[in-house]
């Protein structure tokens, strides 16, 4: 059997994401949340009406790791569940002011980090692998 880890896409793709995620946590550290919670505050506060299955399917997780995201994030008082009342099972998820001082807090170290993945490559590069990302993910 011949090693080639090293050619896979998905080991390539996921020892990236781990390094970014790495830097990541490391500049939220101060503001005592991961990455992952920033995403979603992040989501939280752009997307009206959102849910925890709508933030499932943006950040392409599973409900049940959502929902553990979300109650750290709501015992934090980061968040706030709300009952819909035409159906009281459906919560719609908003940020608290606490939240929505995190949030502008961390945004720029978080535009900087962006800009220095950005600067890697050139703008035809950039366009390139979110093209290539989009067609691998279409694939599976």
């Amino acid at each position: 059997m011949e090693y080639v880890l090293k050619n896979s896409m998905g080991y390539r793709i996921n020892k990236v994401t781990n390094a970014i995620n790495i830097q990541l946590n490391k500049i939220l550290a101060k503001y005592d949340i991961a990455v992952e919670q920033r995403a979603t505050l992040e989501i939280i506060k752009f997307e009206k009406n959102v849910n925890q299955t709508m933030i499932a399917q943006l950040l392409g997780k599973d409900k049940t790791t959502i929902s553990r995201s979300l109650l750290a994030l709501e015992k934090k008082g980061l968040i706030l569940k709300n009952n819909i009342q035409k159906d009281k099972r459906l919560k719609v998820i908003e940020l608290t002011l606490k939240g929505e001082e995190i949030l502008e807090q961390s945004q720029n170290e978080v535009n900087q980090f962006r800009a220095k993945l950005n600067a890697s490559l050139k703008t035809h590069e950039t366009l390139f692998f979110f093209n290539s990302l989009d067609k691998i993910a279409q694939t599976i």
